[in-house]
């Protein structure tokens, strides 16, 4: 936690630090995974815990990860049998919209989008299948997930599987 001043007095943050770049280094974004079929990583929702570089366990295949999984196979395309991973997303806005006000949302799909090219360049690197896409439901994340859907909410979604 950190504060920043304001006209209107110190304002309290979470900081944070990534590989990326971000407008102001105030890094809202978080990652989520919800994974269908992984060697070695039960199914089941996850998210990034960027201190300790790991996934934490979040849940099991519960109906709402199963819906978000069904979707984004809908959605691009891809048998729901042959689904690998769904990174999702989220922001936490107030990170950013404290400082940029009205642009707040525009900034962070702008950040969305540095982060997809550094996934895309990773995921190639790595001769895995990357494919972003932007059809996710925010209200069936933030059940999924357990988080309030005003203070951390899915902005992006990205697929990510084996080229086999």
């Amino acid at each position: 936690m950190g504060e920043a001043p304001k006209p209107q007095g110190p304002v309290r943050l979470e900081l944070a630090c990534r590989p990326y770049p971000a407008g102001g280094a105030l890094y809202e974004l978080e990652l989520y995974v919800a994974v269908n079929a992984c060697d070695g990583l039960a199914a089941g929702l996850y998210h990034y815990e960027r201190q300790s570089h790991r996934l934490a366990r979040i849940s099991g295949r519960t109906a709402a990860v199963d819906h978000l999984l069904q979707d984004a196979a809908g959605a691009s395309g891809i048998a729901r049998e042959r689904l690998q991973l769904l990174l999702i997303v989220a922001a936490r806005l107030q990170r950013v919209a404290w400082k940029y006000a009205s642009v707040a949302y525009a900034l962070t799909l702008k950040h969305v989008g540095v982060l997809y090219q550094t996934m895309y360049l990773a995921a190639t690197a790595m001769n895995l299948a990357p494919c972003a896409f932007g059809c996710g439901d925010a209200d069936l994340f933030a059940r999924a997930a357990g988080t309030d859907y005003y203070a951390e909410t899915s902005v992006g979604e990205f697929l990510l599987g084996s080229k086999v």
